[in-house]
């Protein structure tokens, strides 16, 4: 019989699942329980198939009732009857007033018609009789499993786990699991229920068996990866919960999990965050010594990974005394956004640190272009010349160099206003730029920013402006530019006045 069906097409549980119409059920042609029927059990099923029509045009009770009456007027082949009781559950609670659990005079039920049903565990118990008795049925029937009622209630607990409703989330995800217990999703909701209320070993319970009903499966490969996070990130929060002898020993197990991890990880953002937790791990370990080893693979084959996570991996080297892996990293973000404010800022300073200073200046300016007013910028000049003026026994370029440090330094800490930038996303149809301008100076200040959008080359792909303020003295207003155009990699402003 030809049903309505949908079926998951987004796995990731930040946010609702979504779901499109199945239109063949060409894996389970060899499933048929209802074929050459007579009786009541035909009936049964022609009712069934006006419920289906009619649920996409109107109002299926009335044929439903019919299909439930009918199926329960007998005992001879349990087989059919549970699965058109089956798939009359799932078409009743696709209904958009539909309650999971209701009286059975609700479904036109007359014997026992004050008894109450649970309709999904009803549909469960219906769809495991077909199972076992015809086994070639399980492809359909997880289908039937997976229709909307069991996707309402997933995204219900996505929803919910989104907005903190832990109760709630838990409650649908348990929901959605007695429909079907083979995919993974609610089960990484569980985790992370579970996680919000610090309780790890269920979290890790309920994870472990997100990973198993994953398994090798390529479309849950993304649920995969995710629920791999979030056992090395409740792995990090042990180590962060704990103190003495037990944060060492916590910080240990938490190393594997986020190697783990990194192996597999596809997001350049969260590869980032998971390299600056594995470094964490090692030095709460006592381990620093093994802290290279997270980031080597990238020194290896940088073109393998993203911008950000290079950059955190410089980072993690500069932290480490690595300073010629960290030149490297930051170069190799560079080679993939040479607009990477982070990599610019983090490859002079590293210079600077190396007594560099040649290959230093020419970042610093791309700096101070981009980002004109950040008085944090000149500050790495100031660094440069004093490093300059202790590499040097010359008295005529150590007053040169001493009144270029006083210059910069002044020129910073004089700085009547200061933007910061807090958030720079980039995606396909767009970019956001976000952050701070903070007024230093005695007076109200109103701000008119004027913010070039730059493709890699360097080129104008979008401007976009906005007015702050007015800002009071000594306090700071918060900015956001959206720009629609995709293809950002970095950006550049007018200086504010």
């Amino acid at each position: 019989m030809k049903a309505i069906l949908n079926r998951i097409a987004a796995a990731l549980t930040v946010g609702a699942l979504a779901a499109s119409p199945l239109a063949a059920q060409n894996a389970a042609a060899n499933c048929d329980p209802t074929a050459n029927t007579k009786g009541d059990i035909a009936k049964a099923q022609f009712s069934m198939t006006r419920a289906i029509s009619a649920s996409e045009k109107g109002n299926p009770m009335r044929d439903l009732q019919d299909v439930l009456r009918l199926v329960d007027n007998g005992n001879d082949n349990p087989t059919a009857r549970s699965y058109l009781r089956g798939e009359a559950y799932i078409v009743y609670l696709m209904q958009p007033t539909a309650q999971p659990v209701v009286a059975r005079s609700a479904l036109g039920l007359t014997n026992n018609p004050t008894g109450m049903i649970d309709l999904y565990a009803a549909a469960d118990s219906a769809f495991s009789i077909v199972e076992k008795a015809s086994p070639e049925c399980v492809p359909i029937i997880a289908q039937w499993r997976q229709q909307k009622p069991w996707l309402n209630a997933l995204n219900g607990a996505i929803n919910a786990l989104n907005a903190g409703q832990l109760d709630s989330a838990e409650k649908l995800a348990k929901r959605s699991l007695i429909l079907d217990r083979k995919a993974p999703y609610a089960y990484s909701v569980l985790g992370s229920v579970a996680r919000n209320r610090k309780d790890y070993a269920a979290a890790n319970d309920y994870w472990k068996q997100a990973l198993t009903a994953a398994g090798t499966d390529t479309s849950y490969a993304d649920v995969r990866v995710k629920t791999m996070y979030e056992i090395a990130s409740a792995a990090s929060d042990r180590v962060d919960a704990a103190s003495g002898a037990a944060k060492r020993a916590a910080a240990k197990e938490a190393i594997k999990p986020w190697q783990d991890y990194i192996a597999v990880a596809n997001n350049d953002l969260l590869l980032a965050d998971a390299v600056d937790n594995e470094a964490r791990a090692y030095l709460a370990a006592g381990d620093s010594a093994s802290v290279a080893g997270i980031y080597a693979p990238m020194l290896a084959n940088p073109s393998k990974y993203g911008e950000l996570a290079l950059v955190h991996a410089g980072v993690v080297a500069t932290r480490s005394g690595h300073h010629a892996d960290a030149s490297k990293l930051f170069d190799a973000a560079l080679a993939q956004n040479p607009y990477s404010r982070d990599a610019i800022n983090n490859l002079a300073a590293t210079y600077i640190q190396n007594n560099q200073f040649s290959k230093a200046f020419p970042l610093i300016d791309k700096l101070v272009a981009m980002d004109p007013s950040n008085p944090d910028n000149p500050l790495l000049y100031a660094f440069a010349y004093q490093g300059l003026y202790k590499g040097t026994k010359d008295k005529k370029l150590q007053k040169i160099y001493t009144d270029s440090l006083v210059y910069f330094n002044n020129k910073s800490e004089s700085a009547a206003v200061k933007l910061a930038v807090s958030e720079f996303s980039r995606r396909g149809d767009g970019s956001t730029l976000g952050g701070t301008i903070e007024n230093r100076s005695s007076t109200s200040k109103t701000y008119n920013l004027n913010v070039d959008f730059l493709d890699k080359n360097g080129a104008v792909i979008d401007t976009q402006t906005t007015t702050v303020g007015p800002v009071a003295p000594k306090s700071t207003a918060t900015f956001k530019l959206t720009s629609s155009k995709g293809g950002a990699y970095g950006y550049k402003y007018k200086p504010l006045s």
